[in-house]
């Protein structure tokens, strides 16, 4: 659950941005860095299902929460930004079961 959330956010900011809403070629790589950067810091503990990762991206998801209510506060831009809402739901809910359980597993 937690890395379908994250590969969303992931694929879904990559597609916009490139595709969809064509930012201007200046400002595409800072906006790859702004809004990807930070969710290539995980990718390595999410993927291996390290629990201590999973814990602090929850706060990541939150801040991608956040983007997405941004971005949907636009009219033009409202069907991303419940996108970006949706799938940072999906991040931190998935986080934060894996982090109860496997905690409580590691903890046995």
């Amino acid at each position: 659950m937690a890395l379908v959330g994250y590969f969303g956010l992931v694929i879904g900011i990559y597609v916009w941005h490139m595709w969809i809403e064509q930012t201007p070629d200046h400002a595409i790589s800072i906006m790859l860095i702004i809004q990807l950067g930070p969710l290539m810091f995980p990718l390595r503990g999410l993927l291996a299902g390290k629990v201590y990762t999973h814990a602090w991206s929850m706060y990541l998801a939150i801040f991608y929460f956040v983007v997405g209510v941004w971005y949907a506060g636009a009219d033009e831009d409202i069907w991303f930004g419940m996108y970006i809402i949706a799938n940072s739901m999906l991040f931190f809910s998935g986080t934060m079961l894996y982090t109860r359980y496997a905690g409580r597993q590691s903890a046995d």
